[in-house]
């Protein structure tokens, strides 16, 4: 049986609301429940769907209210739920107008923008294009051209070339001309939009639309992969300080880009800081990277003069010693285009001895050449000093790059009084065995990331491609499979092959990097799970030493 309404209870609505009474303050604070563990998400998007009608009622919502919000919306994105998935979407879009910081919830989306969900990755672009800015920008030209249906983006791009501030109306060029450079029946309207920025008051807007003009005019692949979907993968301040030298030392050379140390990640990337940018253009600061303070430093030993640049340092230092030992050393291995440096960081821990010229002597397995000992002059007590061993890389057989180093540290002893810290004048000549020291042929190769590795794929070429096929018959597993494969060869998965889909039993691994001396060397990797792992490796490099490298080192 129905409830009959009279006249007045229609006019007022009574009763058929829900959200007639609500109270903004009750309803963010109701919000917090967004911070409990576990995320009930029925009760969640029920509390959104509030927010939203408060919004759309026209209730202001204040700056501190609205961030408040966002933060603690950044929590459900741990939820699979998909209503309240979607629900987030919605008030993101909504509220980003309001809350200031809104770059807190860009990691999020992009996560989902990245994943492996379908579902999400369309309405994370769409979302991420309401709250777009130089680094978003870059995301949606990396990942939009890939999704179903590209062409929706390009509006809310060129959008950022007519409204924003110039920085990001460059960032909106670039993203266009990735759209550009990977499909052919947009490229047209791609390159009438381009030509309109050609125009732009801003220099630098004008000349990035006038470089991708030119670049998509050509119609050509290799050209596309090189100069727009991946880019140099150089260090800035590397460049400028080679660029700088170039100058100071007149040639008839031309400029060689291979002198220039390698950054991980693109150029658009390398930012000191992940601040929102301002509306007003402010001198760029580009962070000294870990590698470039070991080039200066190594450039500072006269016997390492000659080298080149410095190809590649080892993320982590090895340990040598226990770290509770009379003598504490580390190693960083650095290689060169011929040769590699091991900088050996020494300690020592006894306080009643000095050790003077101390050099840590390296015997190789392979057919490496220890050419010459810098030594750490002396080390006092407690205070830390560094001693180098020289090598020539292998010439015979220059497959050999993996290779096990005995090492012995050597050193004259003086004893010394702890209390005063005088120093006897004689002293006795001592050694102490270090662990063994394993280079292996991560250390000659440098990851790099490759937005676009199927470009990256073509303009490498198939001159020196090569393939074989191996049994690991020790891995169950596709992801231990693909982890191990990734740590060994120390190559950068590309375009999340290092995710494995679930339930599947095969897979593609592409991996990217640079081998020392400055060749691309890209891998495909075709798994295949049976009782055991078979791996169908495919390698191509712009020589042929990479390549024969690679799988003289896997088999």
């Amino acid at each position: 049986m129905l409830k009959k309404f009279d006249k007045k209870d229609e006019e007022s609505g009574g009763g058929s609301n829900p959200f007639q009474h609500l109270e903004k303050s009750a309803v963010l604070q109701e919000a917090r429940v967004f911070n409990e563990t576990p995320i009930n998400p029925r009760k969640c998007a029920h509390i959104l769907t509030k927010i939203l009608y408060l919004i759309n009622q026209g209730e202001h919502l204040g700056t501190t209210e609205a961030t408040e919000a966002f933060f603690a919306m950044t929590k459900l994105f741990q939820s699979n739920d998909p209503t309240l998935r979607r629900m987030c979407y919605l008030t993101i879009k909504e509220m980003s107008c309001i809350a200031e910081d809104v770059i807190i919830v860009t990691s999020s989306l992009t996560k989902d923008m990245t994943g492996k969900e379908d579902n999400y990755r369309g309405p994370a672009v769409r979302t991420l294009c309401q709250i777009t800015d130089t680094r978003i920008l870059h995301l949606l030209g990396q990942e939009g051209p890939k999704t179903n249906n590209p062409s929706k983006y390009i509006r809310f791009i060129y959008n950022r070339v007519v409204l924003e501030h110039e920085e990001v109306r460059a960032g909106a060029v670039s993203a266009l001309a990735k759209f550009g450079a990977q499909n052919e029946e947009m490229l047209p309207s791609i390159l009438v939009l381009l030509k309109r920025c050609v125009m732009d008051d801003d220099n630098e807007v004008r000349d990035r639309a006038t470089f991708y003009l030119n670049v998509l005019e050509q119609k050509q692949k290799a050209l596309n992969a090189g100069y727009i979907l991946n880019g140099l993968t150089v260090s800035i301040p590397g460049l400028e300080r080679a660029l700088q030298q170039y100058t100071l030392e007149p040639s008839e050379k031309p400029f060689d880009l291979k002198s220039v140390p390698l950054a991980t990640t693109p150029m658009a990337e390398q930012r000191t800081e992940s601040t929102p940018i301002p509306a007003t253009k402010q001198p760029e600061k580009v962070a000294t990277t870990r590698q470039e303070i070991f080039q200066e430093q190594l450039a500072a030993v006269p016997e390492f003069h000659g080298l080149g640049p410095l190809f590649k340092s080892s993320p982590e230092p090895v340990a040598l010693t226990e770290s509770e030992t009379e003598y504490v050393i580390h190693c960083t291995k650095h290689t060169f285009t011929d040769h590699m440096v091991f900088q050996f960081d020494c300690t020592n821990t006894l306080n009643d001895q000095t050790l003077e010229h101390v050099t840590v002597q390296m015997d190789p397995t392979e057919a490496y050449e220890v050419l010459c000992y810098v030594p750490a002059q002396s080390l006092p007590y407690n205070q830390p000093g560094t001693c180098y061993t020289l090598v020539a890389l292998p010439k015979e057989d220059p497959t050999a790059v993996s290779c096990t180093f005995s090492c012995i540290m050597k050193f004259t002893v003086k004893d010394c009084d702890p209390t005063t810290g005088e120093t006897d004048d004689e002293g006795y000549e001592d050694e102490y065995v270090l662990e063994d020291l394993e280079v292996t042929i991560a250390d000659h190769i440098q990851k790099v990331m490759k937005l676009n590795f199927e470009a990256a794929w073509d303009e490498v070429g198939e001159e020196f491609e090569k393939e074989e096929t191996f049994t690991l018959s020790t891995i169950k597993t596709l992801e231990e499979a693909v982890g191990n494969i990734v740590k060994f060869l120390g190559m950068h998965p590309c375009e999340r092959s290092d995710k494995v889909p679930d339930n599947k039993n095969t897979h593609m691994l592409l991996l990217a990097g640079v081998f020392r001396g400055g060749h691309d060397i890209l891998v495909r990797s075709r798994l295949l799970l049976l009782d055991t792992v078979t791996m169908q490796v495919t390698a191509r490099s712009s020589e042929e030493l990479p390549v024969d490298i690679i799988l003289a080192s896997v088999g």
